[in-house]
């Protein structure tokens, strides 16, 4: 009778059922639940942008009645975050206009939406992995012009479920680095 009731409510929302979306977006809502019980302000209103965010990602999507995946999630949050970031340089004490109750507000929305993303490994074992990788390469290889593609599939290779949580372009950006620092 139960799944009978929810199978009916399923058809006459547009929103679909929790057990269908994904396990992070499943997990915002968990949390954006318990901030609103606790009457945490400010995380609710966070976690209210973020999903509106998460919402919009998948109705902008190739198939709009689709749950978004976990990895769109994470770019969601991820972008949310820069966000965040960006507008906290406006407010921190060495801006020209310093506002430090926004300035700490923003820095405890990034906090808060960090705590969401998988935990990434370090830059510097980010960075002993790329030297790992580029070492490891033949003489031909380091002189082609795609070397930095190679390296960083064989890094996305070797990090496997925690790449999730790196930042790809400050990893592009290592690479290119270390590159650099083999052609001098």
């Amino acid at each position: 009778m139960f799944a009978q009731i929810l199978a009916r409510r399923a058809l006459h929302t547009s929103r679909p059922l929790l057990s269908a979306q994904p396990g992070l977006e499943a997990t915002l809502r968990n949390a954006l639940k318990a901030s609103m019980k606790a009457k945490d302000k400010p995380a609710a209103a966070c976690l209210k942008s973020i999903l509106a965010d998460v919402t919009n990602a998948t109705k902008s999507g190739v198939n709009p009645n689709e749950p978004i995946n976990d990895e769109g999630v994470m770019g969601v949050l991820k972008k949310g975050i820069s966000q965040r970031t960006q507008a906290s340089e406006s407010y921190s004490p060495t801006s020209p206009s310093p506002h430090p109750e926004n300035y700490s507000s923003l820095l405890n929305e990034i906090n808060l939406l960090k705590s969401f993303l998988p935990e990434a490994p370090s830059n510097e074992v980010l960075q002993q992995s790329i030297d790992k990788i580029i070492t490891g390469l033949t003489d031909e290889l380091k002189a082609s012009r795609g070397v930095a593609g190679q390296v960083l599939n064989k890094l996305w290779e070797e990090l496997g479920d925690e790449k999730a949580g790196v930042d790809k372009k400050v990893v592009g950006k290592m690479v290119q680095e270390a590159l650099k620092k083999l052609q001098i």
